[in-house]
């Protein structure tokens, strides 16, 4: 059977963006596309949206393109769609200026009604032309009432309203106030630069000058917002804005700080800028230039709000080894214990799954002392987050060296919820009979009270400082927010290779990762240097603070398959058979409890290495791009795979503290550590420290890409091998690859087809429109770019 697919998967845009909604999920979903318009076909070049829910014509869509014309849009509704469609009612030009001609580069657009009256906001932007390398910057903040035809423009690169000469792309209007979002890339010193962006403005008929400035909001602090938005869900504010083009934003209404983001939605064809955003209809509203007559995304952001998003699945084998040696001259050594952790499954931790009939331990030493016990353990007395544990014991015997390995298949996948922080409860009935507000005295030592309080109030003037408003230490995602963003910038991340080790004090059991009143108390103080400090102590800062503050918090252990540089042998960029990818063991970050809607959602306070590693300046405030991907943004990244909540109760997997110089610069000192995998001794002494070694391979593969016929219909086919039963809805993309000898590695490959069930087998591909010698054609998995296969070489002629 030949088939020709063109299906939608995560990260692979057709007319909409994200996954397709599993059957047992909500849909639309936060961030999916609900339907695509073509606008009329005059409407090119889009440089502004506007949504007009508040006239007696409304609903209305305006949409303003570079001709200096608005398109007014009504939506036709038909009873057994929500939105049927967009139909062209009408269009208005932009006013005049005194000179008779239109402003020279209009865009942005907001719809108001004020007194009775239709009332547009758009900008105007003069620039210097290519050949002129001097001249005026200036842009203007229109005033437009559609039904008196009046029109009152201010110049913004006046001092007084704080833009100055930099580009502005969008605005949004609210209540009066006027958001303004810019090209702030300019500023010098980054923290300016990561607080700015967006400029609100109030128009003031009351006042001589009629604008005046009232603040200054932070973008995402990577790229300049080009679209805005203003909404208000359930009695709070919010603002949508773009990270550039490539992502759209939530921000909190007060302050402008980034929650969540999504990609930008696009087309199938070649997809230009983003200029504008609007909210209307209980929607968002996405442009996008495309050749022809330009486009308008409708993105859910109002329905099913608390369901998650969830990509393809990554298939692994997950292989781990614990070596032990007995140091030189020992007679009786004592017992030696090997514990692994199991991954949770998927019932514990929604972005990831385990094959329980697949689980091995062995003994990989051929030890006649070998015995293998399995067990549970739950943290908090929490039997929803259950750790199985398999543990393989050698009893006391003459001295030698012992290993064991242990195996067990799972899937991650990527994995989010869209967090609005007023629909965040203190609600804790799911979480009876637990106690994850317990001390745990290693790690965190909550009797320190002057500590914690001290810390507290640290984050409460740090967020009053920086944002102009109360710091919320109620709200769990603000509290946790809060603390979050005080560690990102008063700290800074250990550079082993440079022997910048996290600071310790093990004199005073001070050590790389715990307990949080020691690694909280570095801040007291004037940046000096002692502020550095790897995840393991920021996880149990986070927790910590959290459960002082009454908000239930755990810290997670886990492992993330490294980058294809450590494992990719061939060069293909695929984890063939033969290969083995090693894992990072180690990577901790904090679960708050968000109450009964959002339930455990993930908080890493990890900070950021300084610029050319100089330790010197004190740390920078991050982006809000930074912040929105560490606050309840998910897992971070697909492949990881989490074992464990963590803690120094659980002995099994704690390691005794032995002082290493060496190994302390290395961050690998002992006690401070907790491990997904550990070796225990009966007598420590009398053992060198465990080598332990976390690896995943891959379980599935495609053999046999073939390609025959010709270039309108060629055929691909192929074969499947491994366990692809594991995952029924996998699909495929192919892709065509140029090979050129004089380069190390293949040009950007060429996507042909998307989206392809993976047993199909077969497809036709047209490879009309390209050409070349030594070309192959390269399939790989949806949502895991490392399972796939090639074809032999052969020219496209």
């Amino acid at each position: 059977m030949t088939i020709v697919f063109r299906l939608l998967a995560w990260g692979l845009l057709a007319v909409s963006t994200g996954a397709a909604a599993s059957s047992h999920e909500a849909s639309p979903r936060v961030g999916d596309v609900e339907k695509v318009y073509t606008l009329a076909d005059p409407n090119t070049e889009l440089r502004g949206l506007a949504f007009d829910d508040v006239s007696p014509e409304a609903p209305r869509l305006l949409a303003l393109d570079r001709s200096g014309k608005v398109f007014v849009y009504r939506l036709h509704r038909d009873p057994a769609q929500a939105v049927d469609a967009l139909k062209l009612s009408g269009q208005f030009e932009l006013p005049r200026d005194g000179e008779a001609t239109l402003p020279a580069s209009p865009r942005g657009l907001a719809y108001a009604r004020e007194d009775g009256r239709s009332v547009v906001y758009f900008l105007d932007w003069q620039s210097p032309g290519e050949e002129e390398e001097q001249g005026d910057r200036r842009s203007r903040l229109w005033r437009f009432d559609v039904d008196e035809s009046t029109a009152a423009p201010v110049d913004l690169s006046l001092y007084v309203y704080r833009i100055g000469d930099r580009e502005p792309f969008d605005l949004a209007y609210d209540r009066g106030n006027v958001l303004v979002c810019f090209d702030a890339s300019g500023y010098a010193d980054q923290n300016r630069r990561v607080q700015r962006g967006i400029a609100e403005l109030r128009w003031n008929e009351a006042d001589a000058e009629k604008l005046t400035f009232v603040r200054h909001l932070p973008d995402a602090g990577t790229a300049p917002s080009r679209g805005l938005a203003g909404m208000e869900l359930e009695g709070t504010r919010y603002v949508w804005a773009t990270v550039g083009n490539d992502h759209v934003y939530c921000a909190d209404g007060r302050t402008g700080r980034g929650l969540f983001h999504f990609d930008r939605p696009t087309s199938t064809e070649a997809s230009e800028s983003c200029w504008g955003l609007a909210f209307g209809d209980d929607a968002l509203w996405v442009s996008e230039n495309v050749p022809g007559p330009d486009r308008v995304h409708r993105v859910n952001v109002t329905r099913n709000l608390d369901a998650p998003r969830r990509g393809p699945r990554i298939l692994r084998r997950l292989v781990m080894t614990i070596e032990t040696e007995p140091e030189e001259g020992v007679a009786q050594p004592g017992y030696v214990r090997h514990y692994y952790s199991r991954p949770y499954a998927c019932d514990q931790l929604p972005n990831q799954g385990v094959w329980p009939e697949t689980e091995k331990a062995i003994d990989a030493s051929a030890a006649p002392n070998a015995t293998i016990e399995l067990f549970t353990y739950d943290p908090a007395g929490d039997r929803s987050s259950r750790q199985h544990m398999s543990c393989v014991e050698y009893a006391d015997a003459p001295p030698r060296a012992y290993s064991s390995q242990y195996e067990i298949d799972l899937w991650t996948n990527p994995y989010r919820k869209f967090v609005y922080p007023h629909r965040v409860d203190k609600q804790v009935e799911a979480l009876e009979g637990t106690d994850y507000l317990a001390d745990d005295p290693e790690l965190f030592n909550l009797s320190d009270t002057t500590t914690y309080d001290a810390f507290v109030g640290r984050v409460v003037a740090h967020i009053e400082e920086k944002y102009g408003v109360a710091a919320d230490m109620q709200n769990p995602y603000w509290a946790a927010r809060n603390v979050l963003e005080y560690i990102q910038d008063h700290y800074y991340y250990p550079n082993r290779s440079k022997r910048i080790p996290a600071a310790v004090d093990y004199d005073r059991k001070h050590y790389d990762a715990n307990p949080a009143n020691r690694k909280i108390a570095l801040s007291g103080k004037d940046y000096d240097k002692s502020q550095i400090i790897a995840c393991s102590g920021t996880s149990v800062m986070l927790a910590g603070a959290m459960r002082y503050l009454g908000i239930p918090a755990r810290w997670l252990g886990t492992g993330t398959e490294r980058s294809a540089d450590a494992w990719d042998t061939n060069g293909n960029g695929l984890l063939d058979a033969e290969e083995t990818a090693p894992c990072t063991n180690g990577h901790r970050y904090t679960q708050v409890w968000l109450g009964s809607r959002y339930g455990w959602v993930c908080f890493d306070a990890t900070p950021s290495k300084p610029e050319l590693n100089d330790y010197d300046p004190p740390p920078p405030i991050q982006p809000q791009w930074r912040y929105m991907n560490r606050a309840a943004a998910g897992h971070l990244r697909d492949k990881r795979i989490v074992f464990n909540v963590g803690s120094a109760l659980f002995r099994p997997l704690y390691r005794e503290f032995e002082y290493d110089e060496d190994l302390a610069v290395d961050n690998d000192c002992g006690g401070d550590q907790r491990y997904n995998l550990q070796g225990r001794f009966e007598k420590p002494e009398a053992w060198k420290l465990p080598r332990h070694r976390i690896a995943v391979k891959n379980v599935c593969f495609i053999r046999e890409v073939a390609v025959a016929g010709p270039k309108e219909q060629t055929r691909v086919t192929w074969k499947l091998e491994g366990a692809w039963d594991k995952d029924p809805g996998a699909t495929v993309s192919l892709y065509l690859e140029r090979i050129d000898p004089t380069r190390e590695k293949p040009e950007e490959p060429t996507r042909l087809a998307e989206g392809i069930p993976c047993d199909a087998r077969a497809a036709l591909v047209d490879l009309s429109g390209h050409g070349g010698k030594h070309c192959r054609v390269v399939l790989r998995k949806d949502g895991d770019p490392e399972t796939g296969g090639r074809s032999e070489p052969f020219d496209v002629e």
